[in-house]
């Protein structure tokens, strides 16, 4: 069994293969940029030298030249490093993004509803962004350190056995220090970024409930929360920032030692002639040049514990399974499928039943209509039908099958929804319409579009099905947004169609357009309508009535609707009442 760094070490490994090219590529860039820095001191050394000692102008010249030769090919494969490292963090960082947009598409609305959008989004891209340049740099960075450490350490020795021991003790302890503190700031940082997906929920909740927030005068309200959530974001941030730096700090004390250490030892050498100028040039250029990939090192650990705790909270949104275990079943009868619900009970939270006991059998073609109060249950009904929950108790079957059987895509082929709220996308009409399938021919686009009355919209948009709608539908009215809805959900052809209140919020004469749509909709498959406005289930074959969860009747309904007793005819008096009121 995997202990939890080796998983995420083999985790992280699924992103790094693809990009191992580019890595390889990365690397000896960074071995060529190694070398010449090692280079450079040499040169200077023998300049300095050579000038002291009245050398040829020429020999200097041919210094000098090497020496800027070397400086721009320096700088040129540290901007092709640069390049190359960000082209692999952003392919490494997106395959990773994607993977948890789609794991996340995937988890049960249980999952969804206790987070908002906000905190998502940090969670699938901010704590990502954080682990870039682990992806890109830090296991190309620590090898590079560790061959220019070599290389100095090795180039030192060659020179001065006891300067170069110094260099080396303070290059071994700072080293331990750092690794020995490696991850005092990984649990601060975690911290600082479940702070930053709260911080980020709250501003995208308020903007979403813009309207509510100004017309109820909750912005001071709002400011104070923002204030509060930004105050947390700052302490922790702090908190996470003092503890990151000190492996830096350590090693900071330690180089000033050394420093110390290696300039006092070498003055004392070029004072009792046992090195020239340029020697002790070198010494000093040196231990300047150690201090870099050991800070290099630590700026790498810091990376690596934002990474880490980015890496651990990418890892727990991944284990996280959804309670709605998909079936293997890709058969249905065709055609239009009846739908039968077996003593059902289910409640959103344990101990808070929704639904009691509901149990009623719809054959195919049948239109059911659902009626009763805000909160009987009536929504419910509908997202259990497409498994957004589990039931507590009971089954649901379609067309003969019990629907935990099912394969999700097979249901979702064969079960078409439109609710009052309709997502539109930032895409074109056509996009919309047959969600960004291609292969819908353009004809039977039209047909549906003249069927279902969407004509007059078509021909007032200035580039018909090819017009850019704006996100979120701002440019359509609801009775618009609603006939484009329908229109989706007919061209996939389905075999059950639910309808969830879809004209809640319609005047009487876009009800009308939006019924007769309705109703061409409906004309071939099973169909399912919730319902306040009773007019909408005209032409319903049953009806079901629910309160506070339980069925008080189900039956025909024209037989319901003669019988004076009934729960539904007194709901037509009273709808009828409320019309001539």
């Amino acid at each position: 069994m995997t202990s939890p760094p080796q998983r995420s070490m083999l985790w992280l490994m699924r992103y790094i293969l693809p990009v191992k090219w580019r890595m390889a590529g990365l690397l000896a860039l960074l071995l060529l940029t190694t070398a010449m820095q090692l280079a450079n001191p040499q040169m200077v050394q023998h300049f300095i030298d050579t000038a002291a000692g009245g050398g040829p102008v020429s020999r200097l010249l041919g210094l000098a030249s090497a020496y800027l030769a070397i400086a721009v090919c320096t700088q040129l494969t540290s901007v092709a490093v640069s390049y190359l490292g960000n082209d692999v963090a952003w392919r490494a960082t997106n395959q990773l993004r994607a993977d948890l947009l789609r794991h996340c598409l995937g988890l049960d609305m249980r999952f969804h509803n206790l987070r908002t959008p906000g905190e998502m989004m940090e969670r699938i891209d901010g704590d990502v962004t954080h682990m870039s340049n682990f992806f890109a740099m830090f296991i190309v960075q620590m090898f590079g350190s560790a061959v220019l450490l070599a290389g100095i350490l090795g180039l030192m020795f060659a020179q001065n056995v006891p300067i170069a021991a110094i260099m080396t003790a303070f290059t071994l302890l700072s080293l331990a220090a750092m690794v020995r503190i490696r991850d005092v700031g990984v649990a601060a940082s975690q911290a600082e970024r479940q702070a930053n997906a709260a911080l980020f929920g709250l501003i995208e909740e308020r903007i979403a409930g813009i309207e509510d927030v100004q017309t109820s005068g909750a912005v001071p309200h709002v400011m104070n929360r923002f204030h509060r959530a930004m105050r947390h974001v700052f302490q922790t941030g702090r908190r996470a920032w003092m503890m990151r730096v000190i492996p830096w700090n350590v090693t900071v004390v330690l180089y000033a030692m050394a420093v110390t250490g290696v300039l006092m030892m070498g003055i004392h050498l070029y004072l009792t002639r046992g090195a020239t100028l340029g020697t002790l040039y070198l010494f000093y250029q040196y231990t300047q040049m150690l201090n870099d990939p050991i800070e290099q090192l630590g700026n790498q650990l810091q990376d690596y514990q934002r990474a880490k705790s980015g890496m651990r909270r990418s890892l727990e949104l991944l284990s996280m399974r959804s309670e709605i275990e998909e079936g293997q079943r890709t058969d249905l009868p065709e055609g239009p499928l009846g739908v039968a619900f077996e003593h059902v009970h289910f409640s959103y939270q344990p101990g808070e039943p929704v639904l009691h006991d509901i149990h009623f059998e719809l054959r195919p073609g049948e239109r059911l209509g659902i009626v009763g109060r805000t909160g009987s249950g009536k929504s419910s009904i509908s997202r259990l039908l497409l498994r957004l929950y589990n039931l507590d108790s009971g089954v649901i079957r379609l067309g003969g099958v019990d629907i935990r059987e099912l394969r999700l895509d097979t249901l979702y082929e064969r079960v078409g929804m439109v609710t009052q709220d309709v997502q539109l996308f930032d895409g074109t009409l056509r996009d919309n319409l047959t969600l960004f399938n291609p292969g819908v021919p353009e004809a039977e686009i039209l047909a549906v579009v003249d069927r279902l009355g969407l004509r007059p919209l078509l021909d007032r948009l200035p580039e018909g099905l090819d017009t850019r709608l704006a996100a979120g539908g701002s440019s359509l009215s609801a009775g618009e947004a609603q006939l484009v809805a329908l229109t989706r959900v007919f061209l996939t052809k389905p075999s059950l169609v639910i309808l969830d209140e879809p004209s809640s919020r319609l005047d009487p004469a876009t009800e009308a357009t939006l019924q007769t749509a309705i109703d061409h909709l409906l004309e071939h498959c099973t169909g399912i309508v919730i319902a306040h406005r009773l007019s909408t289930l005209a032409k319903v074959d049953k009806i079901l009535v629910l309160g506070q969860g339980r069925m008080l009747e189900f039956g025909d309904r024209a037989a319901l609707a003669d019988d004076p007793a009934s729960h539904f005819a007194a709901l037509l008096r009273k709808d009828r009442l409320e019309v001539w009121a």
